[in-house]
């Protein structure tokens, strides 16, 4: 459904989907909420911010100089939420009291349904922003990470925290991991669909069963999950996706896969980061190539696709070759192909972590840009596959809010 008219000497449209609702005006602003009325992306001049649900925003723009992107401060958010809302408002009041142009001709309902959307997104305030985030936080735990093409998936939280903390590049999962009952899990599942409401129709496309490796929960209970979600949330239309690892003691075989994929298990996620066994030693990650080439394996085995990350510029130049080298015959080792996806991240080293000091200490040199891409390009060209190929995509952990 969309309406149309103009506004200031510039013309607006309000398209409702069943997802969300989008606004534009003229040339310079576009503005998306999901069907509860949450702003979640915002377009003005060329610059776009886009809000989680936990109340952060992020922006991002292109000049000259590339891409870039950063997090407005407290203040800096209220105000996009704040403007955005001001956009519905006067749209809204505009298609109230005006004979706008509809495509198609709506009937009543239509038209009710139409400003209804509208009103919400007006609502949408700073003031209710920030109620809303509070409200965020009493149904999940910090939600540290996502693959890409997760990012619009609906996230439940079956443990929380990571179950190994080691890894000296990391500071996205910080408190203690725990797995959820199946009790507990239901009951967050319920808090999950009271919170979201109408909004859920945004991330009906998947659900994410998170924290850091979720899939390292004892089977009996993942069964149990993966029925309460197939209950609650319709998993097995919908299909779930995971991170798993397999190198924390809990290695995860075909049969495994196999109970998981008939109750809606679609893809699992793995941080291989590099296929190098010394490098993943020295930023003491708990792995090893040959196990992390099992688990993909196991998986695929299982029907399962596979999303493998793999971390550009990760031990600098003493490791560079080495980590080409044996990243290359880790991933022609897995029988990736076409539903896989191969993500590759930039390293970002965080103040904070061990890994600049541990670097530094070990008179490692970070890779220049040209160096990083040029490794990207070394890998990617080292790539076999026997049919069609996975996608291979970028995957930035400083562009990630949900």
């Amino acid at each position: 459904m969309v309406v149309r008219d103009s506004l200031d000497g510039a013309p607006f449209s309000a398209t409702l989907h069943e997802q969300a609702l989008t606004v534009s005006l003229g040339e310079r602003l576009v503005a998306a909420c999901d069907r509860g009325g949450r702003l979640y992306s915002y377009w003005k001049d060329g610059h776009t911010w886009r809000r989680g649900l936990s109340g952060r925003v992020l922006h991002k723009w292109h000049d000259n100089a590339g891409r870039h992107c950063a997090w407005p401060d407290e203040a800096g958010g209220e105000a996009i939420v704040d403007d955005a809302a001001s956009i519905f408002r006067r749209l809204h009041e505009a298609v109230k009291t005006r004979a706008c142009r509809w495509t198609p001709d709506p009937d009543p309902l239509q038209r009710v349904v139409m400003l209804a959307a509208l009103e919400l997104g007006a609502r949408f305030t700073a003031e209710a922003a920030r109620a809303d985030a509070d409200r965020f936080a009493q149904v999940y735990a910090p939600i540290g990470i996502l693959p890409p093409d997760q990012y619009l998936s609906l996230v439940v939280q079956g443990t929380a925290g990571c179950s190994f903390t080691s890894c000296t590049f990391c500071d996205l999962y910080n408190e203690p991991y725990r797995v959820r009952t199946a009790m507990e899990f239901g009951q967050h599942l319920e808090r999950v669909r009271a919170y979201l409401g109408a909004s859920l129709s945004l991330r009906r496309r998947a659900i994410f069963l998170g924290a850091a490796n979720a899939l390292a929960a004892p089977v009996p209970r993942l069964i149990e999950w993966f029925d309460l979600l197939a209950r609650q949330l319709d998993a097995k239309k919908r299909g779930v996706g995971a991170f798993v690892d397999g190198f924390t003691g809990v290695r995860r075989t075909t049969g495994d896969f196999q109970a998981l994929a008939k109750r809606g298990l679609r893809c699992v996620y793995v941080g291989l980061e590099s296929g190098h066994d010394a490098l993943l030693a020295f930023v003491r990650k708990p792995a090893t190539r040959a196990a992390v080439v099992d688990t993909v394996r196991a998986a695929k085995a299982a029907g399962v696709r596979a999303g493998v990350i793999v971390m550009i510029g990760l031990g600098g130049d003493r490791y560079a070759a080495a980590h080409v080298a044996d990243t290359v015959a880790a991933l022609n080792a897995m029988g990736l192909g076409a539903g896989d996806i191969l993500y590759f991240s930039d390293l970002v080293e965080i103040p904070g972590t061990a890994y600049p000091a541990l670097a530094s200490g070990a008179g490692i040199r970070a890779l220049t840009p040209a160096e990083r891409a040029a490794q990207r390009q070394a890998i990617r060209e080292g790539l076999q596959f026997d049919g069609a190929p996975p996608k291979i995509a970028s995957y930035s952990v400083r562009e990630f809010v949900y």
